[in-house]
């Protein structure tokens, strides 16, 4: 084996794998240096109790870009994601449920509020025209705020187009996103609190704050960018967890690329 690499990635998480994958992809040899025994990091499903197998970090999947599943073939590799049918709040003596079905979903919030049934009407679809317009930033790779650079800036150009285009409700609620806590933003819209405390919750995951923290509005938007196969809003589940994924798989060999290295050490030095 090469004792030299064009690039070592530490971790072999997902995000250090799917690195590693398009560094090899455009033709250098890679190390992925992991210090468990398992690949996968957030991703991986393990048998944490006997007989019963969790998602150890990562709950769904579903801003996976899907020019990264494309491109990297990952079906042909043992990726299956099962959609995601809805959620359900369980309480003292009773629940809240909403589903993927939108007359479901509205007649359960007619149960506990005819004004945020009502309200939940107009919110989906604008949040779902947000979430096309915040989609696209993903994809570009941010400024160095350090630098001022106009060039540093060009990338963000048609963003501040796109804004300016936007009807001005639209303006409003973007920057509200951009500033509000989930909280804050949410009062604006429902009067229920299992919904509101639900809702809140996804725009908190990851952030490591508080659903009254500033900012944590935009997290909300990620609920409303998911894909899955083509399909906008949608999110699921590996099929069998992705453990199951990796034992199907198979290290791609691309066709431009010299010979890439993976490499498992316990513990990584």
């Amino acid at each position: 084996m090469a004792k030299r690499y064009d690039a070592v990635v530490i971790g072999g998480g997902h995000n250090g794998l799917v690195n590693a994958a398009y560094l090899a992809r455009s033709g250098l040899t890679v190390l992925v240096l992991e210090r468990r025994h398992l690949l996968g990091g957030a991703t991986l499903t393990e048998e944490v109790v006997p007989g019963f197998r969790f998602s150890v970090f990562s709950y769904v999947v579903s801003l996976l870009r899907p020019e990264i599943i494309r491109e990297l073939q990952l079906p042909k590799h043992g990726l299956e994601i099962l959609p995601l049918d809805g959620t359900i709040t369980p309480l003292d003596d009773d629940y809240l449920w909403r589903v993927n079905d939108h007359g479901t979903t509205i007649r359960e919030l007619r149960r506990w509020s005819l004004n945020d049934a009502e309200a939940y009407e107009e919110y989906g679809p604008l949040m779902a025209e947000m979430g096309r317009f915040i989609k696209p930033i993903l994809a570009v790779p941010p400024p160095d705020p350090g630098k001022l650079s106009p060039g540093e800036w060009l990338p963000l150009t048609p963003l501040a187009k796109r804004f300016r285009d936007l009807p001005k409700r639209l303006q409003t609620t973007f920057i509200q996103l951009m500033t509000m806590s989930a909280a804050d933003f949410l009062d604006q819209w429902f009067e229920t609190e299992p919904l509101k405390a639900t809702m809140s919750a996804s725009g908190i995951i990851g952030t490591f704050q508080g659903p009254r923290s500033p900012g944590t509005a935009y997290v909300l938007l990620h609920h409303y960018m998911g894909e899955i196969d083509g399909a906008f809003r949608a999110w699921g589940s590996l099929e069998a967890g992705p453990a199951r994924s990796r034992t199907r798989s198979r290290a791609p060999r691309w066709p431009r690329a010299r010979r890439s290295a993976r490499r498992r050490r316990s513990p990584a030095s």
